[in-house]
């Protein structure tokens, strides 16, 4: 299916009987950026979408028309918002729903009287943060990738 701007977006809470579906979407959206299979196979279990990452962070799917098209995650500590995971299905990105989804996650934080949401971003994904007002302000070690570091940014909201 070809993506089209103009098709009616839902922004709404992830569901349990979507962990597959999510898991999958966060595989391929990762896979766009052109890492190997080996880098891939080493992310696997970071990028799977469980109930427990569903009970645990704020999850919100994009759904445009039947299909979903990103979503993300969204864990809340201490007066600050960390982005546990942000994903755009690639045949998406481009088209505005990244940029709904973080209006969606910064309008709730807002909300709730957060200050600033951090994110341990893909190098990839420093132009669309930076883009959504987001600075680097570190690094942080990765999740998956012994000795790779990941570009820590952060946003006041």
């Amino acid at each position: 299916m070809t993506a089209r701007k103009h098709q009616p977006l839902l922004i709404r809470p992830a569901l349990p009987d979507e962990c597959e579906a999510l898991s999958a979407l966060a595989q391929e959206s990762k896979a766009h950026w052109g890492y190997d299979d080996n880098f891939m196979n080493l992310c696997s279990d970071e990028l799977k979408v469980t109930p427990a990452k569903l009970a645990r962070f704020r999850m919100r799917v994009a759904q445009a028309g039947r299909e979903i098209a990103g979503f993300s995650a969204t864990r809340y500590e201490d007066g600050a918002a960390d982005v546990e995971e942000f994903f755009v299905a690639p045949r998406y990105i481009g088209t505005g729903i990244g940029h709904r989804l973080m209006q969606d996650m910064l309008d709730h934080a807002r909300r709730h009287g957060v200050h600033h949401v951090r994110v341990e971003a893909d190098p990839n994904a420093t132009g669309f943060y930076e883009r959504e007002g987001f600075s680097i302000c570190g690094e942080a070690p990765s999740g998956s990738i012994p000795g790779r570091k990941l570009p820590l940014m952060r946003r006041e909201i």
